[in-house]
């Protein structure tokens, strides 16, 4: 008897995805807050959870791992393709300084304008390479084939949403001003559902089985 699997990435899809959704969490409370801040509470630090979004940014990167490269043998959600697992796992890294996991105290950065220039370049270099890590993943992700039905729509419906956000975000008209923030918690609570769907399709996947070996002769 030898076994062989029917479904390449179940246990890899089940974690993975039971990863995104709780690291979604956090930054939809995050940037909920920053929409409606506590009474009496600046926005500035509405968000603060140093532990919470620490933990949060670290189960990211570790689905985001375990999504690309797969774990027990299995195979990710790329495929074999290096170039869309390294992509995966840059835009987890990316995603935690500007999507509500990391805040940063504006009124210490503010005093020195040269400072606050340097950080704004920084974080839209790392808002540019996010969009097109995420992009080149979801293309990845969609061309591998190891996920399947809706779950295989969801990276690119991310990919879409993340870079309406970005074009948006650079239109200086007030009008705009409520698309982009509703945007930014559209980001998380799309990754919470691209997590659901894997999860789903990691618990819907039939495990393992045995098959009888050919004999010889």
């Amino acid at each position: 008897m030898t076994s062989e699997p029917v479904s390449a990435s179940r246990t890899t899809l089940t974690w993975g995805g039971a990863g995104l959704v709780l690291a979604a969490l956090t930054p939809i409370v995050a940037e909920l807050a920053f929409l409606f801040p506590p009474p009496g509470t600046s926005w500035l630090y509405s968000a603060e959870t140093p532990f919470a979004g620490t933990a949060s940014a670290a189960v990211l990167v570790i689905a985001f791992v375990v999504l690309a490269f797969g774990i027990r043998g299995e195979q990710g959600i790329a495929g074999p393709s290096r170039v869309g697992r390294t992509a995966l796992v840059l835009f987890a890294l990316t995603s935690i300084v500007s999507a509500g996991y990391v805040t940063v105290n504006m009124t210490a950065v503010g005093v020195n304008s040269g400072v606050l220039a340097l950080v704004s370049i920084l974080f839209w270099t790392l808002e540019i390479v996010r969009v097109v890590a995420l992009i080149v993943a979801a293309v990845s992700v969609f061309r591998a084939g190891v996920v399947t039905g809706p779950a295989r729509w969801a990276l690119p419906v991310v990919a879409l949403i993340l870079a309406g956000v970005v074009v948006v975000s650079r239109i200086p008209l007030p009008a705009v001003l409520d698309v982009w923030l509703w945007g930014l918690v559209g980001i998380p609570l799309a990754l919470l559902l691209t997590g659901v769907l894997f999860l789903v399709q990691g618990l819907r996947s039939p495990r393992a089985i045995e098959t009888p070996a050919p004999s010889a002769g």
